[in-house]
């Protein structure tokens, strides 16, 4: 459809009557308002210009909010229904014929309200007696309201949404218009009754459904056997808490493997009003498609393992001699034709990373259910003389309910590697996240910082989330303490002044990107 500006100004026009001055003074406001209304009305006419309508969730902490009755259309009779509601029922015509042959087989002339309740459970009222009269005189020419049989399928519909949203399946809009048309088709019959948006939107906010985000996909049948994983995964815990009675905190850990995008972003950002693309830099496109996996081990004392995992993928599965990778000690870094793990870099990660030798040499080991983690048999034989492991496998399915680092720990450990990577685009966009040596050394020296002492309250509670113990204090977030606590703080190192850029959740020093990671790799002493 065209868009005509002289109708929007005649719309203008009726809406505020007013007399137009021949030369008035124009105030700054009035003019900056003018111009935004002339921006809109060109976006308008060149077509870059849609107007779209947005329904938010309301805040029920924020007064007492309370959803308006729902009305649909005001009260117009139908034509005769097979069936007419008496309170919360449908009664047929023929059940309404034999409460008349009743009602009326007296003497009297009429029976009284407490014989035809305690003969038709459906009459309660006068209301109901004075309905069952007027069905007696009209009989065929009796029409239910239209009002009645719309609230009616209003009811049926939420019964309908209810049951869908309860298992997890996707609705729209133009789901809820086929939905009421088929129910008024099959049931209720409205005549002329046509589910328009206006329709449809005064019955959601009526019974305050609104459109939400997506926040997780599952399969149908994890859907349908909630409450079975649910329990299984409460049994999980409880076994495992008795068992776990029987070692010390530093010798129970979980682990599992993470995918990493090799550049982070934020899904935000700053952009203009009305901006309809909004374009952002990343330093190579296929760092947004291309992964590599981690595989950390956190204990139940609140510290991670002295090395994490890290698996790269490269076109000829080794890393060219010519440029050889950083020696860092907290991670063992391996990689091949992908950066899938397999049962032998399994094997190569035990042996490296979990039978270290700062390590307890008797552990509880509790696992997902990966194929490789359940062959419990080769996982002892890769464990050297004198150690003791014990093996637990998350059940399937559960792994989201009761694991720790599922539930609390990759969050955090992405979210610092995002805010690492905001900062180098901004700031120091020549330093190449995705090229390998580099990330290797940015993982490393984040895992270094989250490894600190200071963050042993916020390790523990991942535990506590998971429900395995209840120690808990509060805590800071890695991200909230080495980026949120520097503000306008300078690099510590004697003689720069260089802003800083991280704080070290060791030695408590602020420090700017080049002492951080450029000129000095900042793997501080302390805890």
């Amino acid at each position: 459809m065209s868009f005509n500006v002289s109708h929007v100004i005649f719309l203008l026009l009726q809406k505020y009557a007013v007399p137009i001055p021949n030369n008035p003074t124009i105030s700054r406001e009035e003019r900056k308002l003018a111009a935004h209304v002339i921006n809109l009305i060109e976006q308008a006419t060149t077509g870059y210009f849609e107007i779209e309508e947005s329904e938010e969730l309301e805040n029920e902490e924020d007064g007492d909010w309370e959803p308006e009755e729902f009305k649909p259309f005001d009260d117009f009779v139908l034509p005769s229904h097979q069936e007419v509601q008496f309170g919360d029922r449908f009664v047929s015509r023929s059940d309404m014929q034999d409460a008349i042959d009743y009602y009326r087989g007296t003497k009297k002339g009429s029976r009284p309200l407490s014989s035809m309740t305690a003969n038709f459970r459906w009459i309660t009222s006068e209301n109901h007696l004075q309905k069952l009269r007027k069905f007696e005189k009209e009989q065929d020419d009796f029409k239910e309201s239209r009002t009645n049989m719309l609230k009616v399928l209003g009811n049926r519909l939420y019964e309908v949404v209810k049951e869908k949203l309860d298992n997890g399946v996707a609705l729209h809009d133009s789901c809820l218009t086929t939905i009421a048309q088929d129910l008024n088709r099959k049931e209720t019959k409205v005549d002329s009754f046509v589910a328009i948006q206006t329709w449809i939107t005064k019955w959601k906010k009526s019974h305050r459904i609104v459109s939400r985000k997506v926040t997780k996909f599952t399969t149908r049948k994890c859907m349908i056997n909630k409450e079975a994983i649910q329990k299984t995964a409460d049994d999980f815990v409880q076994n495992a808490r008795r068992e776990m009675s029987l070692f010390a905190p530093s010798m129970i850990f979980n682990s599992d493997q993470t995918g990493i995008q090799k550049e982070l972003y934020s899904a935000r950002s700053l952009a203009w009003l009305g901006e309809k693309v909004v374009e952002r830099l990343v330093q190579a496109k296929s760092s947004l498609t291309h992964s590599f996996t981690f595989l950390p081990m956190i204990f139940m004392d609140g510290t991670l393992g002295p090395k994490a995992y890290m698996v790269l993928s490269e076109p000829t599965g080794h890393f060219p001699p010519s440029k050889p990778i950083p020696n860092v000690k907290n991670l063992v870094v391996r990689c091949g034709k992908s950066h899938i793990m397999t049962k032998e870099l399994m094997r190569d990660w035990l042996r490296t990373c979990v039978f270290d030798p700062s390590v307890s040499k008797r552990l509880y080991m509790l696992v997902d259910s990966w194929p490789s983690f359940k062959d419990h048999r080769a996982i002892k034989e890769c464990a050297p003389p004198g150690y003791d492991v014990t093996i637990r496998n998350i059940p399937p399915h559960c792994t989201s309910l009761i694991q720790p680092l599922d539930l609390y720990w990759n969050g955090p450990w992405k979210n610092l590697l995002r805010k690492f990577t905001s900062y180098v685009l901004n700031f120091h966009p020549d330093f190449l996240i995705a090229q390998r040596n580099n990330e290797i050394m940015m993982i490393s020296l984040l895992y270094h910082q989250i490894s600190a002492h200071y963050f042993q309250p916020f390790l523990q509670y991942c535990w506590k989330k998971a429900g395995y113990t209840d120690v808990s204090s509060p805590f800071l977030t890695p991200t909230q303490f080495c980026f949120g606590e520097v503000k306008n703080e300078d690099c510590k190192k004697r003689g720069c002044t260089s802003l800083a850029f991280i704080k070290c959740a060791r030695c408590g020093d602020c420090l700017c990107f080049d002492h951080f990671i450029l000129k000095e790799q900042h793997f501080c002493r302390y805890h």
